[in-house]
């Protein structure tokens, strides 16, 4: 398994974002042109296209879903372009499961399971609680938020709310950009289950923010518990 950059996801943005983004020659005014199918791979999905994070971007926005999960089969996050996320380990934050879409980690995606004091807690409980948590741990970072947009959805009849923001955050003098959001799902007692996934903007804030939105829209409701006791890492 690989070990991912930086451990900052508890501000749902950073895994990768402050990671160098492959330079790009595109002249301007020229058009997007896609990767040739031979040059996307795992470590650059957005192959030899002479703006590989928009490339990356375009295939999570046009690529089916398909799912990935952890070792032990406990549980599977919704990908698209499923098959070119590798499974990674972000250090310096407990979590889960950990996802990054290419080495230069054009979209992250984590899940974090957290004991909760309640026996059937609510989703928005957990929000407040992975809030109180998170916020601490980011402090260094001066990280931004702009509002927060809430989303209502079900799985397995259960309610849950996702939340979607974009943001930025202070890494020396740089001050890179991000789209995220984060669901808090409540399917097993005593738990809370927060999926999570970020996107750093680089040359490319509207397709971040699309690619954010898919995943509230159509991946945070096609999580697929696996397990009937809450996962951990074994």
């Amino acid at each position: 398994m690989a070990r991912c950059k930086t451990g900052l996801f508890v501000a749902l943005a950073l895994g990768g974002c402050g990671a160098s983004a492959a330079p790009s020659n595109k002249p301007a005014g020229a058009p997007p042109a896609p990767p040739t199918p031979v040059s996307v791979t795992i470590a650059q999905p957005g192959g030899d296209a002479v703006d590989p994070h928009a490339a990356a971007l375009e295939r999570l926005l046009s690529e089916p879903w398909g799912q990935q999960g952890d070792k032990d089969q406990q549980l599977n996050v919704s990908l698209p372009d499923a098959a070119n996320w590798k499974r990674c380990r972000y250090w310096g934050v407990e979590h889960f499961l950990g996802f990054r879409y290419g080495k230069d980690h054009h979209a992250m995606v984590v899940v974090f399971v957290q004991e909760s004091e309640e026996e059937h807690p609510s989703s928005e409980a957990c929000l407040r609680q992975f809030d109180a948590w998170g916020r601490p741990q980011i402090r260094g970072f001066e990280v931004q938020f702009d509002p927060f947009q809430p989303h209502y959805e079900k799985l397995q009849d259960r309610p849950f709310i996702a939340l979607a923001v974009d943001g930025r955050l202070s890494l020396g003098f740089a001050r890179p950009q991000f789209s995220a959001a984060w669901a808090a799902y409540t399917p097993y007692p005593k738990t809370c289950l927060i999926a999570a996934v970020a996107v750093p903007w680089r040359s490319t804030p509207e397709l971040a923010k699309r690619v954010r939105d898919r995943f509230v829209v159509e991946g945070f409701p096609t999580l697929q518990p696996l397990s009937a006791e809450r996962p951990t890492r074994k």
